[in-house]
């Protein structure tokens, strides 16, 4: 495979366009800035796809030239590969990147539109805020450290993430707050026994379904682990749903979010969650609130019925622990 297509040298070459772009919004010069960071993306998003497998990289259509030329068969004239928006798409497959985000996808056609003189860019989006998380997303997935990537810029890139957490803690703080309001009218007429007992049946659930491990229910395989509420303190339930097993996630859903069964208070999403304390490596947590790794044998009750085979478990596990294993730095 030609050095070009290395999932490190498009990583080189994003980097390069980074520090352009970056260069570019220091200028206040925005049609630049969207455009190079738009091609940063596009070949951050190629290079996540190279790591997992150069194959990834091919355009479903026409002639076989780059097949050929990544097997290694023959060297071909003129290499193609998918386009950002196709790159984006299958990394979402793979649960890199969210399967919606409104905001990347605006930034990939303004890029594009800019490039063919039809942009049309509303002054309102924020384009260095999407730039930043897509970039963050994808260095996590590629186990680049962001100060290596970012260099001189690493201090304007902590600010704008720190700024796009401080909207998010403050929306999860206002939910914070309804919760509670809602759950004290809910109970401020009852006696102190009676508000009790509501505590305790929340925190025991349904007695047909187990509280804590792994769920399976309608094809959907999810890890719920204890986890107390930030709003009343009753014991919540932090749930991880496995992809590459049984029916996966819904579209657009998140793979991670907290829900309360006392007071309905919810967070999906790793920038609620941590705005909630809930750390991004959280996955699995044990009666102690204690991170555990997932392994295979709890699967073997599924496995034993054949609702699950072997290769998907493990295809699951794999994902979970890698998973927590990039997001624990």
């Amino acid at each position: 495979m030609s050095d070009f297509l290395s999932h490190e040298s498009l990583y080189q070459g994003a980097r390069k366009f980074a520090h352009t772009a970056m260069d570019a919004h220091a200028r206040n010069d925005r049609d630049v800035f969207l455009l190079h960071a738009g091609v940063s993306i596009e070949r951050l998003a190629k290079s996540a796809l190279s790591k997992q497998s150069p194959f990834l990289l091919i355009e479903m259509k026409g002639k076989e030239d780059t097949l050929l030329h990544l097997a290694g068969v023959q060297e071909a004239p003129k290499v193609r590969t998918v386009g950002a928006a196709q790159a984006l798409a299958r990394l979402r497959v793979m649960n890199v990147l969210p399967k919606q985000d409104t905001g990347l996808d605006e930034l990939i056609e303004l890029r594009n539109g800019i490039a063919h003189l039809d942009a049309d860019a509303d002054e309102s989006f924020d384009g260095l805020s999407v730039f930043v998380r897509a970039t963050t997303a994808l260095l996590r997935y590629l186990g680049k450290e962001r100060e290596e990537y970012w260099d001189d810029w690493i201090g304007i890139i902590e600010i704008t993430e720190s700024d796009a957490l401080e909207y998010v803690a403050k929306e999860v703080a206002r939910r914070i707050e309804g919760a509670r309001y809602h759950l004290s009218e809910r109970l401020k007429y009852l006696p102190q026994k009676a508000v009790s007992v509501i505590y305790e049946h929340a925190e025991a659930g349904d007695p047909d379904v187990a509280r804590h491990g792994l769920i399976a229910r309608c094809g959907l395989y999810s890890l719920r682990s204890p986890k107390g509420c930030p709003a009343c303190h009753c014991t919540g339930h932090l749930v991880f749903n496995l992809p590459n097993i049984g029916s996966g996630p819904l579209e657009g859903s998140d793979l991670r979010f907290f829900y309360c069964p006392l007071c309905s208070f919810t967070a999906s999403g790793d920038d609620e969650l941590a705005a909630c304390g809930i750390g991004p490596n959280e996955i699995f947590l044990n009666g102690q609130g204690e991170s555990i790794p997932l392994n295979s044998s709890m699967f073997k009750e599924y496995v034993d019925l054949g609702m699950a085979d072997v290769e998907e478990v493990e295809a699951a596990v794999e994902f979970a622990n890698q998973w927590a294993r990039r997001t624990t730095a």
